[in-house]
Formats: C-alpha cells, structure tokens, sequence
C-alpha cells in the first residue's frame, strides 16, 4: 500500500492566533496507525507539537493497537474518535483508561441526539462541523456542552462572520481556511500603508539607492520604529546602539531587510511589529512551505533563485486578501520574476510554482486528493511533504518571538 500524504493546518483561538493544528490524511478517521507515528517521528513534529498541540482523527482500531498511543507525550495530540465510537464499550473504557493518565479525547458530534450521551470520563473535547452547530444543535446542547467541561472544537468554518459566532459560542479551537477569504466587515477601501511598504519593498529588491529608501522610513513614523526596534534586538546582536537609517540599513544588509519587509507587509499593527495578524502567519506558512518543497520537485525547474521565488510566490499569495486590491494591481507594484508573477494571476493554469501553489490551497481547503495528486505529480514524496510542513509550520509558529527584547 502506497504511503499516504498527511496534512497540517493551523486551528485558531478566539483571539485569531495559532492555538492547535489539524492533522489529516485524505480519509477523515484514519486507520494507518503505524503511518501516522513513523511520519509524526519522522518528520521530528514533536517540538511543533509541544508548541501547538495536533488534532487527529483516527478509527477506534488505532486506540486498541498496543503501544499506539503511549508512543506520544500526552500534551502533544488530542485524538479524535467517529461518532460511531459511542457504541463501542470496549473503546469507550479504553478511552477512559487513557484519560485517566493523562491523555485527550475528541468526539465527532455528527446528530443532535448524540451530544448528551458523550460520557465525560472517556472524551473532553467535541469535533463539530460549524454548519452543523449553527444550523443543527439547540443552543441549550452547546450551553450543557460548556457546563459539563467539554471543550469544542469547528471545523469547516467557512467565513469571517461564521468565526464571530463559534466564538460567541465558546468554540475553543476552529480552523482557518477562512482567513484566506476577504472579510466583508474591512471596508472597500485599499490599504494604503501597505502599499507604501510594497513600493519600499520595490526599492530595495531593485538594489535603491540607500538614500531613496531611507526617505520612505522618514515618512513613516510607525516603519522607522519598527526598523529601530529589529535592529536594537537581541535576535540581531548589534554591538553598538543604532540611530540612524543608513545604519540600521547596512547592518541589516539589502537580503535581511527584503526577508522582514516582505513580513511586516502582513504585520497587524504596524506600530508593534511583533504581534502579527494571523493572515501573516498563514502567508508566511505558505512561503516557508514552498520554499522547502521547491528544491524537491522533480525534474529540477528552470527558474532562476527557485527558492527564492517559490519563498516569494508563497507569502505573496494573500496580498490581495489583506490589501483589498485585485492581484493583477498588486504585482504592478512588484519586479517579480514572470514565472512568479504568472503564478499568482493564476495558479492553477500557469507553471511549476503555480502548481505547488494551487496544491498547498487545496491542501489549506480539505481538498487532499487534489493535493496528493499534484505533489505526487510534482515528484514530492509524502515523507517530504511531511517534513516540510513541520518545519515550515514550526517556523511561521515562532516568526515574531526572537524579535523580542
């Protein structure tokens, strides 16, 4: 039986940050137990999964395999079981045995009835569809679902306004695909400072003159702290402090200072760069990613700089989610490569990066078959995928806390 793909996408808290991450193959209870730890292993996930703990639904013959569970840290997974589970006694206890050391236990909660027979010893989460919560379940069920101690978990949570009422609702953990959709609530308008930053952006991929860039930090009160502040901080290690522009631009160096501006462009507040909004994350994700899987692909593309641009291809492709502009208006701003720029007009039509482009959307969608199929395609293996997602993940987690003081 071939290898299968496994798939890893952040799960949101009610303040938007990064809480937990979803962990799927392209069958929603897996029984490839054995799979499931050699890539957990494999891929070195435990440490990303002491930062955000993964959400797994498996089939019940996992939890009877020996050994299979204890292979993991209790802190690290929160397992979930099909609804079906509530029939089975034998699970059920073994379920509850496993909580008693420690160990978490979800269950998908596909009819109504079903929510107040979950027994609380063997499980203390809830997996939900949003829909279904919305549509289906009496809001008393999800009040007794709160006061009986479970935490609940959405999943498909399809728009900006959907979110807004899981988490009126107490949903602890939903996911975030919906991020990557415009939230009608932004208004019309364009954003204008991120523009701006683009146009900077511009500049110094053009190898600007120092002083053309130094006026644009000039302009910008909010840029030139932020600028400051980086490279005053212990993740840069200046020996001296630095107060100037031309300064903080040298030590910095034209490939740094590219690499943060291409990350502050999502920053939420541009005031306190280290506090991203969740969009930054996920485009920063989606960069790493590509840049990782890139130099995997086979045969090699001809594409200049190729992680480079795959980095480019990936973090740039939600500008025009959280700019509101139209894409083919954004890239006017941007010297890119054509294979990038193709890319991102279109990425299920143009190229290589558009191709491992539209797999990480469609992995991001739930739609894993379209995935494999393309990486497959691509010459990715699943245990490099795999990695790759880890590492990427791990990095997009921790992007803004070595900028602290």
């Amino acid at each position: 039986m071939p290898e299968p793909y496994f798939f890893i996408r952040p799960m949101l808290a009610a303040d938007q940050s990064w809480a937990a991450l979803d962990w799927q193959t392209g069958a929603l209870f897996t029984n490839e137990c054995t799979d499931l730890e050699r890539c957990f292993n494999e891929s070195a996930a435990a440490p990303l999964a002491r930062l955000l703990p993964m959400v797994v639904p498996i089939d019940p013959e996992c939890i009877e395999q020996s050994g299979f569970i204890e292979g993991f840290d209790a802190r690290q997974v929160v397992f979930v079981l099909p609804a079906a589970t509530l029939e089975n006694t034998q699970t059920l206890t073994r379920c509850k045995q496993l909580r008693s050391q420690g160990y978490r236990f979800g269950l998908h909660i596909n009819r109504a009835d079903l929510l107040r027979q979950v027994p609380v010893a063997a499980f203390n989460y809830l997996w939900l569809d949003a829909a279904f919560a919305r549509q289906d379940l009496p809001a008393i069920d999800l009040i007794y679902a709160d006061d009986a101690g479970f935490r609940k978990i959405a999943t498909k949570v399809g728009s900006h306004e959907m979110f807004g009422w899981l988490t009126e609702k107490k949903f602890d953990w939903c996911d975030s695909h919906f991020l990557t959709v415009r939230n009608p609530l932004a208004g019309p308008e364009p954003d204008l400072t991120r523009l701006k930053l683009l146009k900077l952006l511009n500049l110094v991929r053009q190898d600007g003159d120092t002083r053309e860039i130094e006026g644009i930090f000039r302009e910008e009160p909010k840029l030139s702290y932020n600028l400051l502040r980086l490279v005053n901080s212990v993740a840069v290690g200046a020996r001296t402090r630095i107060s100037n522009f031309s300064q903080a631009i040298a030590i910095l160096g034209r490939r740094q200072l590219q690499r943060w501006l291409q990350l502050l462009i999502y920053a939420d507040n541009l005031a306190n760069g280290n506090a991203p909004n969740p969009l930054m994350q996920l485009a920063a994700a989606r960069g790493r990613l590509m840049e990782l899987l890139s130099v995997a692909i086979e045969p090699e593309p001809e594409i200049p700089d190729l992680s480079d641009n795959a980095f480019m291809t990936g973090l740039f492709s939600l500008l025009d989610v959280l700019i509101n502009l139209p894409m083919k208006e954004i890239l006017k701003e941007l010297p890119l490569q054509p294979e990038v720029v193709d890319a991102l007009n279109s990425p299920a039509d143009d190229g290589i990066l558009g191709q491992l482009l539209s797999a990480i959307i469609a992995s991001e969608s739930g739609n894993f078959s379209d995935a494999e199929a393309i990486f497959s395609g691509l010459g990715i293996s699943p245990a490099t995928h795999a990695k790759s997602q880890v590492t990427a993940l791990y990095w997009a987690a921790r992007i803004n806390t070595e900028n602290h003081d």
